[in-house]
């Protein structure tokens, strides 16, 4: 194997804090347990393979952005000839295969496509937490490994892709990834607000670290690009959207209930993919047609396939969007699934049929 071009040291304590203050506000906060024991493990009912499995409340977003991530290689990218639905069955050396290329992409993104910090667990402590740090007995044992070439990146990733996929820190790991390939001064320059965080309340992940890892820049808005607001008196604030069309699409219920305008960069994504975000849970939509987002006509009758991590699915829920006959918008919104609400949002009054599975309310 050639010698990797990877710059290694361990994590010091003024990095431990910059982060945590970025994630939680605080150097006295901590990962909860939800968190700490999630990692990118795959589902292994046979037609579900391709599904990560979430095991308690908490990291959705990180999850199903990554989630997102592995269908577009999967389905879309390398064996192009191959037929998607055999994708969804993959081997397990295939989905892991693609677990390792999905989270190349999202750190070399967060890097500018330049470089990519890879953080993985030592087991030994590399600092002793003094003064105002709370330590959680994850942050303080990571190495950090730089790294500026893509190629080399891959394979350093597939090398160590167990300790993301079996863990148990996986999910902490990958955003730390993320964080720091695209640095803690830029990520704190993408927010609207200098005091914002990427994990929110009952450890939920904002709308900024599900963008920094769709995305690769940590902003606060779904729309497109940049919104001058004129505050009067001369002060212009700005508000940072997304700056260019997303590989993985998003779409959220918020938009029903018009709290906010998810724009075109996120809805007409590059891959016929979604994370979706209803009720402050993210999980997955997606196609097998690359031609949904080509040609208005594969737009009149297509199938969404769902995924949730969560909802411990026993079987693939396939969705039907036919968007020739048009459903009232009046309709009593209590008895509609909310996923539906969200499909609406990207196609206006299409009709959502769940083909006999039960309709998540």
């Amino acid at each position: 194997m050639l010698k990797l071009q990877i710059v290694s040291k361990p994590i010091d304590l003024s990095v431990a804090k910059d982060i945590k203050a970025l994630l939680f506000g605080s150097s006295f906060c901590c990962f909860n347990e939800e968190w700490k024991l999630q990692s990118f493990s795959f589902n292994d009912k046979a037609s579900l393979k391709y599904g990560i499995v979430q095991n308690k409340g908490g990291p959705c977003g990180v999850l199903a952005a990554v989630q997102g991530c592995v269908l577009q290689k999967l389905l879309f990218e390398g064996d192009s000839e191959a037929d998607c639905v055999r994708q969804l069955q993959p081997s397990n050396a295939r989905r892991t295969h693609c677990l390792a290329l999905a989270i190349a992409d999202i750190v070399w993104r967060a890097g500018g496509h330049e470089r990519a910090v890879v953080t993985l667990a030592s087991g030994t402590q590399q600092f002793s937490p003094t003064g105002k740090y709370k330590a959680d007995g994850v942050l303080e044992t990571l190495t950090l490994h730089s790294l500026t070439c893509y190629e080399e990146l891959v394979t350093f990733l597939q090398g160590s892709i167990h300790q993301f996929e079996a863990g148990p820190y996986g999910c902490i790991l990958l955003t730390l990834s993320a964080i720091l390939s695209r640095s803690t001064e830029l990520v704190r320059q993408d927010f609207d607000v200098p005091t914002s965080h990427l994990i929110g309340a009952h450890g939920y992940c904002t709308q900024e670290l599900v963008n920094l890892l769709l995305t690769g820049k940590a902003v606060s808005n779904v729309f497109n690009d940049v919104v001058e607001l004129d505050s009067g008196n001369g002060n212009i604030t700005l508000l940072k959207g997304i700056a260019a069309r997303s590989d993985v699409g998003f779409l959220s219920l918020f938009e029903h209930y018009n709290v906010c305008q998810v724009g075109c960069f996120l809805k007409t994504p590059r891959f016929p993919i979604w994370v979706v975000c209803s009720e402050s849970h993210f999980s997955v939509l997606f196609s097998l047609q690359p031609e949904l987002l080509r040609d208005w006509r594969a737009e009149r009758l297509f199938d969404l396939y769902y995924y949730d991590g969560l909802a411990n699915q026993q079987e693939q829920i396939r969705l039907t969007v036919d968007t020739t006959q048009t459903i009232p918008e009046d309709r009593d919104n209590d008895l509609v699934p909310p996923l539906e609400l969200c499909i609406r949002t990207r196609w206006k009054g299409a009709a959502v049929n769940w083909n006999g599975s039960d309709p998540i309310l």
